[in-house]
């Protein structure tokens, strides 16, 4: 219980994070259309508003921490994806204020419910078993390896001209690494570093998790969000789900009923965050939904 109140904390603390950098930077932005980039950081760097959603990051991150502390990942990472439904939900009520800002439709909303179903579904029939107290070093040696080939073969696909789906692969790297960077987090949180036998998964933590960083922005300034949204946002728990099951030996509910149980979850996650990006897709291009 308390690994899930931390989890949601947490998810609370990454979507006000998100709500808060991004309309600051859009207000700014606004105010500041001529200053490039670089003017726009530097203007960024003296706005309260967008310091408070540094700041709301950083207790996420800590919330993150603590609830894999108390929590097998196969619970704390999923619940994260609760995030997406809260970043939907506190910007609304901040773009109310704002004539100019288009609200979350209709379907949105409803995407959202069918999120929530998913994750509460998966929940329920998971009943995860708690792993061993350390990871098992090969096989997260081996993950986060797995996460920087694939990072660098999604780089490799974004460069070659004429390719399609690019952010699609660079979602799909991004997802896989940050799932990975969980399953790292838990082998921090468990075991601070004090020698080399502990300090190497904080390093390798923080080279996958600001690998994938890079690789998520980049797949929202390469193409459609439809593209590169539902393979993050998938792929994060799934991954962490699996390596975890390997390094720390947790485990999902046996028995075929409660695999169609986590399986149906799983589907019903990815189908609402479809939704979600076709939506938001078409709040930014102009497009009526009708045409998707």
């Amino acid at each position: 219980m308390i690994a899930v109140l931390l989890a949601l904390l947490s998810a609370t603390a990454f979507a006000t994070s998100t709500v808060v950098q991004h309309r600051a930077a859009t207000t700014v932005g606004e105010q500041q259309e001529s200053r490039g980039p670089v003017g726009l950081f530097v203007r960024l760097l003296r706005t309260p508003a967008w310091l408070a959603g540094q700041g709301a990051a950083v207790v996420g991150f800590v919330l993150h921490g603590a609830a894999l502390r108390f929590g097998p990942v196969v619970v704390v990472q999923p619940l994260l994806s609760a995030g997406l439904v809260l970043t939907l939900a506190l910007g609304a009520l901040v773009d109310r204020r704002h004539a100019g800002r288009p609200l979350p439709s209709r379907r949105q909303w409803v995407a959202s419910g069918i999120v929530v179903l998913g994750l509460t579904l998966f929940l329920l029939s998971a009943h995860p078993r708690h792993g061993a107290v350390a990871g098992r070093a090969l096989v997260l040696l081996l993950a986060g390896a797995a996460s920087l080939l694939a990072a660098a073969a999604a780089v490799w696909w974004r460069r070659l001209p004429g390719r399609r789906h690019k952010a699609l692969a660079l979602g799909v790297a991004a997802g896989c690494g940050f799932g990975i960077t969980g399953v790292l987090l838990k082998q921090v949180v468990r075991h601070p570093p004090r020698d080399w036998h502990s300090l190497w998964p904080l390093l390798l933590m923080i080279l996958v998790g600001v690998t994938s960083i890079v690789l998520a922005q980049s797949a929202y300034q390469t193409g459609a969000l439809i593209e590169s949204l539902p393979p993050l946002t998938v792929l994060e728990p799934v991954v962490a789900v699996a390596v975890a099951s390997r390094a720390y030996g947790e485990h999902l509910h046996p028995g075929w009923l409660q695999h169609m149980g986590q399986g149906a979850g799983l589907v019903l996650l990815a189908t609402g965050v479809i939704v979600i990006a076709r939506a938001e897709m078409s709040r930014h291009t102009g497009l009526s939904e009708a045409t998707l």
